[in-house]
């Protein structure tokens, strides 16, 4: 399926996913919020793509995005199936993640898994473990400018495609359950 097509999305135009329930821990409204302050010239070539089913009716990003002067740029696609998930990754350039706690940040590792670059904030509990420079664009501030200019770092960055695809292979699930081995025969050893 292309998603380009799907969503009416010009080949030049920039895609950024940010992938989870709809929720005010996800925290997808400051993106939306973040939006309005990019130059105009990135904001007319950028696209937001909020996947993920609202789990409260009490926040309706729909509302948020109403209005808004390039609204049309921000589009909720709803809860995906699964065996489509593939194709929004292939089809993007970056992947966001705003939340305001976060256990693990799977939507990064997928996105990095499909050698696309990420953002998220460093004092998620996860950073350390999912961070490299060669993959992620940390934020140590959680200002709407901070946010921003994060955006046009991570779509504005020459970056390395296989590079972060190699970096994403540590949280293959062999990989993972050899370092837990490593560490469970260190501690006990």
């Amino acid at each position: 399926m292309s998603i380009r097509e799907k969503y009416g999305i010009p080949d030049k135009a920039k895609i950024l996913l940010y992938v989870g329930n709809i929720s005010k821990n996800k925290n997808q409204e400051q993106m939306i919020e973040v939006f309005d302050l990019l130059p105009e010239t990135e904001r007319q070539n950028i696209y937001v793509l909020f996947l993920g089913r609202n789990l409260t009716p009490d926040y309706m990003l729909d509302e948020r995005v109403a209005g808004k002067p390039y609204g049309d740029h921000l589009l909720l696609c709803g809860n995906v199936d699964r065996k489509y998930i593939r194709d929004y990754y292939e089809a993007a350039d970056g992947v966001v993640l705003l939340s305001r706690a976060e256990g693990f940040g799977l939507s990064l590792i997928e996105g990095m898994h499909f050698g696309k670059p990420c953002m998220t904030f460093t004092d998620l509990e996860a950073f350390e473990d999912i961070y490299d420079a060669c993959a992620v664009v940390g934020l140590t501030e959680r200002t709407d400018d901070a946010v921003a200019k994060g955006v046009e770092r991570l779509l504005n960055t020459a970056w390395d495609e296989s590079e972060i695809k190699t970096f994403s292979k540590r949280f293959e699930s062999a990989q993972m359950a050899d370092n837990y081995l490593k560490s469970f025969n260190q501690i006990i050893g």
